[in-house]
């Protein structure tokens, strides 16, 4: 089964925007985003996932990373579409159940903790050299 779907990458100085999920008593981080329906475009979508998930809007801006995983046992596909995206207010309470929060972590924590998909080394390496100009097509190892 392929699953789109798009996702926020967005940066505060040293600080990422991360949504902490809990699924049977493990916790994993992701960058905050979730799946297209039938008729949205991709930034309608990305729009929708930051309301529901940070309860907070943002100015999405271009495309960054396009990410593509395919589980260990060819079950599931998941291409990722990155978005740079700028966020001005605080942000809130979650209401998608998958999501216990969305917080900001410091940049360097993407190289420990738990992402899904395994990104976090990639993207913390791109923010510190600042390679951020390009879109960029990762094939991301299976995570969880």
């Amino acid at each position: 089964m392929t699953r789109i779907r798009v996702a926020a990458l967005a940066v505060r100085g040293e600080e990422i925007l991360l949504a902490r999920h809990i699924k049977d008593g493990l916790t994993s981080y992701l960058l905050p985003g979730g799946g297209l329906d039938d008729d949205e475009t991709a930034h309608d979508a990305l729009a929708r996932e930051l309301r529901e998930e940070a309860s907070v809007d943002g100015v999405i801006g271009d495309l960054r990373y396009v990410v593509e995983v395919l589980a260990p046992d060819r079950s599931r596909h998941l291409i990722q579409l990155v978005f740079g995206v700028r966020i001005d207010g605080a942000i809130g309470d979650s209401s998608d159940s998958r999501v216990a929060r969305c917080e900001w972590h410091p940049i360097a924590a993407l190289r420990t903790l738990p992402i899904h998909p395994a990104i976090g080394v990639i993207i913390a390496d791109d923010l510190a050299r600042a390679k951020t100009a390009q879109c960029r097509y990762v094939l991301a190892e299976w995570s969880i």
